[in-house]
């Protein structure tokens, strides 16, 4: 009993240490942050939480044309969502 106990206590603070250290990484580069100087934002309807300055977007091609309206991105992995299932991120806009 008193081995199984010991063991137990060192996988827990092994664990503990590694996951605080991580969290603390992980917060600060959360974010995307537009650029300097951006009035124009709009909302990737991927990523609803993300703004996107739509020059920006243009100049990266991060960006398609559906039914008539232009949709913007934040990063590159929201075009191949978007392409899969557009009906999905224009009816939520």
């Amino acid at each position: 009993m008193t081995h199984d106990h010991t063991d137990h206590e060192h996988g827990s603070h092994d664990h503990h240490d590694h996951g605080s250290h991580d969290h603390g990484a992980h917060d600060e580069h959360h974010h995307h942050e537009p650029p300097a100087g951006a009035t124009n934002l709009v909302t990737c309807p991927v990523m609803p939480g993300n703004q996107v300055d739509p020059a920006w977007a243009e100049q990266r091609g991060l960006f398609r044309d559906y039914q008539g309206t232009r949709y913007w991105f934040c990063c590159t992995e929201c075009g191949p969502l978007f392409d899969a299932d557009p009906a999905r991120y224009t009816h939520a806009a």
